[in-house]
């Protein structure tokens, strides 16, 4: 009797410390809706992002940017001349992430510290509906 009481306390705590941990799984996950967040890997160098070219679906889009160069550099998205959104500060080696909200358009992805700009430093990123 005692051993089936201490089996059932111990498959109990069990049930109780999975549903513990597939609620912090859950909580950690970048979701939109039901589906993942999309990804997309930037790396920053002299005088380039690599890849200058992008395509990714209208809505929220994280970008993981890497600057792999051996200047600082920053990250921003503009519609025009309208800052969408920003990565400051980009110190070589540093990793940061930028979660947007895009509409579909057509947009520009630039590092504008002084210079870089001008020597090419710059893509274009395309958002489809």
């Amino acid at each position: 009797m005692l051993h089936r009481a201490l089996t059932s306390h111990i498959l109990s705590a069990g049930l109780i410390s999975l549903g513990i941990a597939v609620g912090l799984v859950a909580c950690s996950a970048k979701t939109t809706g039901g589906s993942a967040v999309p990804v997309i890997d930037v790396k920053a160098t002299e005088f380039l992002f690599e890849p200058a070219t992008i395509s990714v679906n209208a809505g929220t889009v994280t970008f993981h940017v890497t600057n792999v160069g051996e200047a600082e550099h920053e990250f921003e998205i503009l519609e025009a001349d309208q800052v969408v959104g920003e990565i400051e500060g980009l110190v070589p080696g540093l990793e940061k992430d930028l979660t947007v909200s895009l509409a579909a358009g057509d947009y520009t992805f630039a590092c504008r510290l002084p210079g870089h700009f001008e020597q090419g430093m710059k893509g274009t990123l395309t958002v489809t509906p």
